[in-house]
């Protein structure tokens, strides 16, 4: 993805100080001559301390280290926690996995309850006679994901068939145990599929005895929860206005939703196959992305997204990109509607009353070669369209060398912005 030419912003660890953003498309672009602008240095050392709420730099189980290595783009942070160490690039990356370590806590303090140990005494024969009344009887948590036989039987083949990690296996959908692993997810405010293994250890653990024991989610976590534990994890909005739709459908049943979707915008159904395909998201991640780009009304130009989202190469880039697209329809929504434009491969915004906009999820953005032919890149193509403004917007903050040198070139900048809840 990265040019021969393009400066190095690599360190002694190239995956821990991988420029995310560069990776995927964002600013990879050859470097044209410098107009004298002092270039920032990278990769850069910061404190966690500046750039977090106080509130998240340690909470029960966790702490993060001060030390903060950036990229020219994307920040590295390591997390201390009771689960072992654990690197996770970018600001909304360890905001989401401070909330899966509280989760994950919340799931302990669950199954430390006096209602969890005790349908855990009957869990064995439960899961055997559990499965049988399903056929009767449904259990509370599970109803929703049925919507009769034929997408029972739909969902247990496409089990079976598929090699797809995400894949509910056919007995745990038969006996309910991946719509209550789903429902405790989606309940704590943490994706049903993360790759956090202790979560994912614990809501299996939770969900089979729940399941088990016939014991409805909703009451087993009023049961078995602190409220402040309860209250402090809840909050992630693209995650609650989705709760319906994930609860009710497993793996295959949102792939064929997403499918429906994206081709109901205009987006072929070749490019709809091959973004759906990329494992590299999990279902969650992708349902949050299809539905940003439906919210981004009458928008011309999506198929120039979903192109570019395709090729993320790895898990952190697809989780950037699924950030991406949610702060582009907010932006869409909240600010000015327009139209997605493809500028050296990925997707800019040029709105109705002729402003180009760059809107990136990004931690910190460093002036160097590359963002500089970039945005040099962006202001040929906005003459191209006849646009006369120009802005970048970012999640996170400029460099004070990047603000410069963008407003010497007419650029208007905004950093900050947010568009999940913290």
């Amino acid at each position: 993805m990265l040019s021969r030419h393009t400066p190095s912003c690599y360190g002694a660890h190239p995956k821990r100080q991988l420029c995310v953003l560069l990776a995927a498309g964002v600013l990879h672009l050859w470097p044209m001559a410098a107009l004298g602008e002092q270039y920032d240095k990278v990769p850069t050392e910061f404190l966690a301390s500046d750039l977090l709420p106080k509130e998240l730099l340690s909470g029960d189980g966790y702490k993060i280290d001060e030390a903060v290595i950036n990229d020219g783009v994307q920040n590295t942070y390591t997390l201390e926690t009771r689960y072992g160490s654990f690197t996770v690039i970018g600001d909304d990356a360890v905001r989401k996995r401070i909330r899966e370590i509280r989760a994950t806590i919340a799931l302990e303090e669950l199954e430390d309850s006096d209602e969890f140990k005790e349908a855990a005494k009957n869990s064995v024969d439960g899961l055997v006679e559990g499965g049988k009344a399903l056929v009767k009887e449904p259990v509370a948590t599970s109803k929703s994901a049925y919507k009769g036989v034929r997408r029972w039987l739909g969902n247990v083949g496409s089990s079976i068939e598929s090699d797809d990690p995400y894949q509910d296996n056919a007995l745990e959908t038969a006996v309910g145990y991946d719509a209550v692993k789903r429902a405790y997810a989606i309940e704590l405010g943490v994706d049903p599929y993360s790759d956090f293994q202790p979560l994912q250890e614990h809501l299996a653990e939770v969900a089979k005895v729940s399941t088990a024991g016939n014991m409805l989610t909703s009451m087993v976590i009023s049961a078995g929860i602190d409220s402040n534990v309860l209250s402090a994890v809840k909050d992630v909005s693209s995650l609650a206005n989705m709760k319906k739709l994930l609860l009710d459908n497993p793996p295959s049943a949102l792939a064929e939703v997403n499918g429906e979707r994206l081709r109901a915008m205009g987006v072929s159904a070749y490019q709809a196959d091959a973004l759906l395909k990329n494992y590299h998201y999990s279902p969650t991640e992708m349902t949050i992305m299809v539905e940003a780009l439906s919210k981004m009304g009458d928008a011309n130009g999506r198929e120039i997204f979903v192109a570019f989202a395709t090729s993320a190469p790895d898990e952190e880039v697809a989780q950037f990109m699924h950030y991406y697209a949610v702060m582009l329809a907010a932006y869409m929504n909240t600010v000015e509607p327009g139209d997605l434009v493809d500028i050296a491969g990925t997707a800019w915004l040029a709105t109705r009353t002729g402003t180009l906009v760059g809107a990136f999820p990004i931690d910190y953005l460093h002036w160097t070669q590359t963002t500089e032919a970039s945005t040099d890149r962006a202001s040929l193509k906005a003459r191209e369209l006849g646009l006369k403004n120009k802005t970048i917007v970012l999640r996170g903050r400029f460099s004070p060398a990047a603000r410069k040198a963008l407003a010497t070139r007419g650029w208007k900048t905004s950093e900050k912005v947010k568009f999940l809840s913290e």
